[in-house]
């Protein structure tokens, strides 16, 4: 499978919501408050502008700059 396949979206922009509202109240419930960017970068890999792997190499690397930020 082709990179530009995987990051081929099936959903409307009202299930996107559903699902980011989900996935949301999810890691709330689990106690951990998801960033404005995590979330933006999911609406990105539901939409097919992203894959699922480069999502998550995205978040990855935010999180690795806002360590070093700290550090």
């Amino acid at each position: 499978m082709t990179a530009a396949r995987d990051a081929q979206s099936h959903m409307a922009e009202p299930q996107i919501d559903r699902a980011i509202a989900a996935a949301t109240a999810g890691h709330r419930m689990a106690g951990m408050e998801p960033s404005e960017y995590g979330i933006e970068i999911g609406r990105r890999q539901l939409r097919g502008e992203i894959t699922g792997d480069q999502a998550v190499a995205l978040v990855l690397a935010e999180n690795r700059r806002r360590r070093a930020a700290r550090s």
